[in-house]
């Protein structure tokens, strides 16, 4: 049992009958994918796959509902590999990288040996998720990438510093309208 929940903090099981009325969020999401023109790929009820191009690559987003938590959850997983002996630049790289974010976070997967941005939605009280509010959290996530990515491949391939690399990806950005 959670803090919150131990001091009556979140509402009473009896109001989750809201979900009921809510519908699935991740069908907002399926719609805003046709609509643009991703590919998607409907994995689950509660989760969606969404390819979109970016910059420098195609960027592969799962977006995941989890009812119990009311929340969406988005990932990003960059495919690139880190080899060894570069993983403490990439997690300064990382830090740097979060801190100019304005939504989410890069954390270092250990298990696969790549950067993951993360970001989530809370949906709390039965609201109902907005057609704004899934671009935001899809713009987020593809923002972060292109930041990121190409930061990445500078320190891992190029030898670059964690501030060099970011740098130099930001000013690659900005020759982009």
């Amino acid at each position: 049992m959670s803090f919150a929940d131990h001091h009556c903090i979140r509402p009473s099981p009896s109001l989750t009958g809201m979900n009921a009325l809510r519908g699935n969020p991740i069908s907002v999401f399926e719609r805003l994918s046709i609509a643009e023109g991703y590919d998607l790929e409907r994995i689950s009820e509660n989760e969606i796959e969404i390819s979109i191009s970016g910059l420098w690559r195609d960027h592969m987003i799962s977006l995941i509902w989890n009812a119990s938590s009311e929340k969406i959850q988005c990932f990003l997983m960059f495919d690139s590999k880190t080899p060894g002996g570069r993983t403490d630049d990439i997690c300064r790289l990382m830090s740097l990288i979060n801190e100019n974010l304005d939504a989410g976070h890069f954390d270092y997967s250990s298990q696969f040996k790549t950067l993951i941005y993360r970001n989530s939605l809370s949906l709390r009280g039965g609201a109902k998720l907005k057609t704004e509010q899934a671009m935001d959290l899809i713009a987020s996530a593809l923002d972060a990438a292109e930041r990121g990515y190409p930061a990445c491949q500078y320190v891992v391939w190029a030898g670059k510093s964690p501030e060099d690399a970011l740098s130099s990806a930001l000013m690659d950005l900005a020759g982009f309208p």
